[in-house]
């Protein structure tokens, strides 16, 4: 983090009047006994160290802050959906990775990146205070819980996304016309002036989904907006730093078991924080009568039987125990018995007579045994 020391606001006569009294004994002791160099250092650093006093005790939140660059991380990332032990693997952000505009100055701390997400601690100040409403509009419903900041992107650069598609379409692919997904930032307000959170790149998510990401790569980001439902600002703020990947927790579990209707589990792919399922569509395993593809639904319970509640097969693994994930399927011939088995499911049955309700109902089911990937 650059630190800009005029932008700091110090008692200025009783600082100028402390160095010149230090300064004035240094070279005093300097012409008398014609010290060695070192003590004329050991001095200096004694006005530096009361140069810093004055700053901190003149600008507090100064001092409260100095330490979170590069520690982020420890405060927030509990809070997070995919929670983890971030502080202690992830690096600070290198290159520039603070940028100011209109008032607010974005800081980009701590960097993790495994091969399906990168994970990014921020903190962002503001000049004026943010407005009450903003620091009260904590979200008390599902994953969301918390308070969030979002970072709409203007342009985003992986460098491994080249080349692109002969036949791509520019609403689809990284350019002028493409809009990315905004960053949530998930935190909290340290004060008026002050928020810190933690974000999440999603390399599942179409189009880095169609590349490899690398062991290395360069990544930048351009931000044009940033708020929530109470607070708006836009502005132009500029990062850009190397990644490198972790992939030493990466684990990939062969399934490919189907189902009558032709979906199929392929893989079950492993991080440190997230589980992905892969699924995949095989027409060769369509049996008859379930040649739709809505003929068939599934439910993904845990190794405790809790239903895991995931996004198309992607869910934090800090949520449930994965030492077993079974996908049952369950046909649906018509919207009565779709409803029925769906109210059941969320709902109407308690969790602790899950499994048994859907070992009735289901046509079957795939277990995938993740045992020996519970240790860390």
């Amino acid at each position: 983090m650059q630190i800009r020391f005029d932008d700091i606001s110090v008692p200025t006569e009783k600082l100028n009047m402390v160095v010149e009294q230090n300064m004035s004994e240094i070279r005093r002791r300097y012409e008398k006994k014609k010290r060695r160099d070192y003590l004329v250092r050991g001095a200096v650093a004694a006005v530096v160290a009361l140069f810093m006093v004055a700053v901190f005790t003149s600008d507090p939140t100064f001092a409260a802050k100095l330490p979170l660059i590069g520690h982020i991380f420890e405060r927030v990332q509990d809070e997070q959906k995919y929670s983890g032990n971030f502080a202690e693997v992830a690096e600070p952000v290198t290159d520039k990775n603070v940028s100011q505009s209109e008032g607010i100055t974005i800081t980009l701390s701590e960097i993790y990146c495994d091969p399906k997400a990168m994970y990014i601690s921020a903190m962002i100040e503001s000049e004026e205070p943010f407005p009450e409403e903003v620091k009260e509009s904590n979200m008390l419903e599902g994953d969301n819980i918390g308070y969030h900041m979002y970072l709409w992107i203007d342009q985003q650069e992986l460098d491994f996304m080249t080349p692109l598609p002969e036949d791509y379409v520019p609403q689809q692919w990284p350019g002028e016309e493409y809009e990315w997904t905004s960053l949530d930032l998930k935190g909290e307000y340290l004060d008026d002036h002050t928020y810190v959170g933690a974000m999440r790149v999603n390399f599942n998510e179409a189009p880095i989904a169609y590349y490899e990401v690398p062991e290395e790569f360069h990544w930048k980001l351009k931000v044009n907006h940033i708020g929530n439902m109470y607070y708006e600002k836009d502005g132009a703020w500029e990062f850009e730093t190397d990644v490198t990947v972790d992939t030493a927790k990466f684990d990939v579990v062969e399934v490919n078991e189907s189902m009558p209707n032709g979906n199929t589990i392929e893989k079950v792919t492993l991080t440190p924080y997230e589980v992905y399922i892969d699924y995949g569509y095989d027409k060769t395993k369509i049996e008859e009568g379930y040649e739709r593809i809505d003929s068939l639904q599934s439910v993904i319970l845990d190794g405790d039987g809790i239903q895991i509640q995931d996004t198309v097969g992607e869910f934090p693994r800090a949520m449930y125990n994965i030492s077993k994930i079974t996908i049952y399927y369950f046909a649906t011939p018509t919207e009565e018995v779709h409803d029925e088995i769906y109210e059941n499911i969320h709902g109407k049955v308690p969790q602790e007579q899950l499994a048994d309700y859907l070992e009735e109902v289901s046509m079957g089911k795939i277990e995938v045994d993740l045992g020996e990937y519970m240790k860390e």
